[in-house]
């Protein structure tokens, strides 16, 4: 499940907060304003349409798919293709803290291992521990990563990596 909120002031100055609901990868997100659900969205086929509920306002709606769109987890697919084009076939984004990973046919699967274990936390830009399950080409062969994002503090003398 993941769970956003987004704050959007109304042409009368008054301020709300939505809660966006997606229960999981392909579902439609909920509309949640003060504990009820006021509709329903979903990306077809690159388009935001709205599938139930009274018609929003369209600058709510513009304002609640750009939040959406502009969530890291929604970038995190492609950024692994394009760091391992040569070893991933494709990434499925489950929640914003779970991904599935399969991998081409005729790769060293335990050297992709332990490449993507080293580097992967480096890619993470959210606060929060994400779970990869990684398959080789015929998910004959898997390993699972919880992988937490790199943080640095700055010392006296340069960056140092902290562990959360």
């Amino acid at each position: 499940m993941t769970e956003l909120e987004y704050f959007f002031e109304g042409e009368n100055g008054i301020s709300a907060v939505y809660q966006l609901i997606c229960f999981g990868a392909g579902e439609p997100w909920k509309i949640v304003l003060d504990g009820e659900l006021i509709g329903c969205m979903e990306k077809w086929q690159g388009t935001w349409r709205q599938q139930s509920g009274d018609e929003l306002n369209e600058d709510l709606l513009i304002g609640i798919t750009k939040h959406i769109d502009a969530q890291y987890f929604n970038c995190l697919p492609k950024e692994i293709c394009s760091r391992w084009p040569n070893l991933v076939e494709k990434v499925v984004l489950r929640s914003d803290t779970a991904y599935m990973i399969i991998c081409k046919e005729g790769i060293s699967f335990k050297s992709f291992q332990r490449i993507f274990s080293r580097f992967v936390p480096g890619l993470l830009k959210d606060e929060w521990a994400v779970n990869f399950q990684v398959f080789n080409h015929d998910f004959s062969d898997d390993f699972s990563l919880r992988a937490k994002p790199l943080v640095y503090k700055k010392e006296s003398f340069g960056w140092e990596e902290v562990n959360r």
